[in-house]
C-alpha cells in the first residue's frame, strides 16, 4: 500500500513538473515586448524620455478673446448669410461642419494651454422662443465663453464657444 502511494504521489509531482514547464516555454514565447525584441536584436535598450516640471502656471501665448470673437463672426457671416435657407436635416450637418470649421481655426491661432466647446446651434424662427441653458464647473478667473448671433426673419443661428484653461 505504501509502495502505491509513493508511485501516485510520485506520478502527480511528474505531470505538475510537466505542466510548469509547458506554461513557462509559452509565457516565454508570448511575452516578446518591444525591449525583449530589441534585447534579442542587440540593440541596446532605450531609455524613457522623461521631462522636467515646467512649474509655470500663466500660459506663454495667452487668450485674446477679440481674435476669437472675430474668427467665430467671419466663419459664420460666411455660412449663414442672406442666401441660407433653413432645412433641418441640411442644417444639422451645416452646424457640425461650420462647429469643426470654427474650433479647427481657433486651435491655430496657438492659445497655450486651452481646451475649446463650440456650440452651434440652428433653428427656424416659427414665433417660437428658445431657451437654452449650460452648466459648468471652471475657474472665473481663466475659463470664460464667447457667443455670437445671427438672427433673421427665417432662422436664428447661435455660436458659442467655451474656451477653458488646461494646466
Amino acid at each position: 500500500m505504501a509502495s502505491a502511494a509513493q508511485n501516485w504521489s510520485g506520478l502527480v509531482t511528474l505531470c505538475l513538473g510537466q505542466e510548469r514547464e509547458k506554461r513557462q516555454t509559452s509565457s516565454q514565447r508570448t511575452s516578446l515586448t518591444k525591449c525583449n525584441v530589441a534585447a534579442a536584436l542587440g540593440a541596446p535598450p532605450k531609455a524613457p524620455v522623461r521631462y522636467m516640471p515646467s512649474y509655470r502656471l500663466e500660459p506663454k501665448n495667452p487668450l485674446n478673446t477679440e481674435r476669437l470673437e472675430l474668427t467665430m463672426r467671419t466663419i459664420m457671416n460666411k455660412n449663414y448669410n442672406e442666401d441660407y435657407l433653413f432645412h433641418p436635416r441640411q442644417s444639422y450637418h451645416l452646424a457640425a461642419q461650420v462647429s469643426e470649421e470654427i474650433k479647427n481655426s481657433i486651435k491655430l491661432l496657438n492659445f497655450d494651454r486651452y481646451r475649446y466647446v463650440v456650440l452651434v446651434t440652428v433653428g427656424e424662427l416659427l414665433m417660437q422662443g428658445l431657451c437654452s441653458m449650460v452648466n459648468f464647473l471652471w475657474d472665473a478667473d481663466k475659463d470664460g465663453f464667447v457667443t455670437y448671433t445671427i438672427e433673421t426673419p427665417k432662422f436664428v443661428a447661435v455660436c458659442t464657444i467655451f474656451y477653458l484653461y488646461y494646466d
